[in-house]
Formats: structure tokens, C-alpha cells, sequence
């Protein structure tokens, strides 16, 4: 297992395949990693911008990292194994994906697709949302706790033993156009 810190870039230009290694403070912007495999590796204080992962084989954990403009679902779905923590995610999409006990933990997700994933038992504790789409998602024992700003039609997504807490898990009634007083 290596730690690598580099100049920004020239790290994920070096090689196609890493395993093991820890990402310090890279920047990736526009980099087209296709095919590429990052096999049990953190990428910690990273930003990662805008960056092409088709058919790349992605095991990672991000720790305080921006990611923006990544669509997971182009990756090697077979392989693909994620986990945010203390991120922000922006502009991105897990659309289609089927990735079970994926982890969100204080994360930030700002306009991420998550239409016609499977999201079972995964956990979003205190994490924040905004502008982010489930649309037939199945959260079933999905993990809500202390998060906010998220808009879950239940008509719309599986939500079978899934975990929310109080006041936010009102916004579950939102589709119903009721009033609550």
C-alpha cells in the first residue's frame, strides 16, 4: 500500500492500474481515465472535476473530496465499489447503478441523479441535499438519519424499512400536497 503525493495530474497519467494507494490533495480536471483500474484506493482532499471513468474499474473511498461532473454509471458496473465521506458531490449520476451499503456520511449532494438505482442499506447520515432525483430508487433499509434536503417521492421509490429522523422526514409527504400545521 503507497501514499502517493504528486503534482496535480501527473499521477493518474502515469500509470493504468493502482492498487493500494492513497491520493493526497490530486486535482483531475477533464482527464479521460477510461479503462483505467484504481483498485482499494483513497482519494483524500481530492477534487475531481469533469473526469471520464468509461469502463474504468473503480473500488475507491473518498475522504473531503469535491467530485463534480462525474457520471458513475459509465464505470465498470460489475467492479464498482464506492464510498463518500465529508464530500462534496455535484453534478453528478448513479443513475442505473446497483450499488448496495454504499456510503454517503456528511456528504454535501448537490444535483445528483440516483434515478433507477438500487441504493438497499445504504447510508446517508448526515449528509445534506439539494436538487438531487430519486426516481424509482429503490432505498429500501436505506440510512436518512440527521440528513436533510432531500426529496423522496415514496409513490416513486422503494422505501421499505428505511431510516429518517425527525423534522426532515416530513418532506415525505411533500408528494401528497397536503397541508401540515
Amino acid at each position: 500500500m503507497g501514499q502517493v503525493e504528486t503534482e496535480p495530474i501527473s499521477i493518474f497519467l502515469s500509470d493504468m492500474e493502482f492498487e493500494g494507494v492513497t491520493f493526497l490533495n490530486e486535482t483531475a480536471i477533464a482527464l479521460d481515465l477510461h479503462g483505467r483500474k484504481f483498485i482499494d484506493c483513497t482519494f483524500e482532499r481530492c477534487q475531481l472535476s469533469s473526469v471520464k471513468i468509461q469502463g474504468a474499474v473503480i473500488q475507491a473511498e473518498f475522504i473531503e473530496s469535491k467530485i463534480e461532473g462525474i457520471n458513475f454509471f459509465t464505470a465498470k458496473r460489475a467492479m464498482l465499489s464506492l464510498s463518500f465521506d465529508r464530500c462534496l458531490i455535484r453534478h453528478s449520476s448513479f443513475a442505473e447503478l446497483k450499488i448496495l451499503k454504499m456510503k454517503f456520511i456528511r456528504c454535501t449532494l448537490q444535483n445528483v441523479d440516483f434515478s433507477d438505482a438500487d441504493l438497499t442499506s445504504a447510508d446517508f447520515t448526515n449528509s445534506t441535499f439539494e436538487n438531487c432525483v430519486f426516481r424509482n430508487t429503490n432505498l429500501t433499509k436505506t440510512d436518512f438519519r440527521f440528513a436533510t434536503g432531500y426529496y423522496i417521492d415514496p409513490t416513486m421509490n422503494k422505501v421499505k424499512g428505511a431510516r429518517f429522523s425527525s423534522p426532515d422526514v416530513l418532506s415525505l409527504l411533500a408528494a401528497f400536497d397536503i397541508v401540515i400545521e
